[in-house]
């Protein structure tokens, strides 16, 4: 019986293949994790609604626990809760050309924010409102639920 000799065929990558593919890979891993950057734009609404929501919540808790009533009061530049000092700030500027819009409970028609003030209950009833944040393209609206002043879908 005859022997055939393992020959060794040259199947297998060089070193400059790999090195040349793994630079082409980590090009392309570049450009996509550079063109996703794109859709990270910023939600114009997030920050007023999550501070207007975190307000909410530090009044009604606190006016139950205190055995007080809280308000949260509208001006022209923004929101805050009175005669309290909330964790988060007390007090939010909306960002410039932004409006705060209110609608009440049995109200028909979005009045203006201004001179409004959302009073919170000793026993955790707040009135249930809809709050409306507004910019030239666009709106984002919120209801809240009166017991527990979280905004509600």
């Amino acid at each position: 019986m005859k022997l055939i000799p393992y020959r060794r065929s040259p199947a297998g990558f060089t070193l400059l293949e790999i090195v040349v593919v793994m630079s082409i890979m980590i090009l392309v891993i570049g450009l996509g994790f550079t063109s996703f950057a794109v859709f990270d734009d910023v939600d114009p609404f997030e920050q007023p609604v999550q501070k207007l929501s975190q307000m909410s919540k530090f009044a009604i808790s606190t006016s139950v626990i205190q055995h007080r009533s809280l308000t949260i009061a509208f001006d022209k530049k923004g929101f805050g809760v009175l005669g309290a000092s909330v964790p988060e700030g007390s007090y939010y500027s909306v960002p410039d050309g932004m409006k705060v819009l209110i609608r009440r409970m049995n109200g028909k028609n979005w009045e203006k924010a201004e001179g409004q003030y959302w009073p919170f209950g000793e026993q955790g009833i707040c009135e249930p409102i809809k709050v409306r944040f507004e910019t030239k393209t666009a709106y984002r609206e919120l209801s809240f639920h009166p017991l527990t002043g979280m905004p509600v879908d």
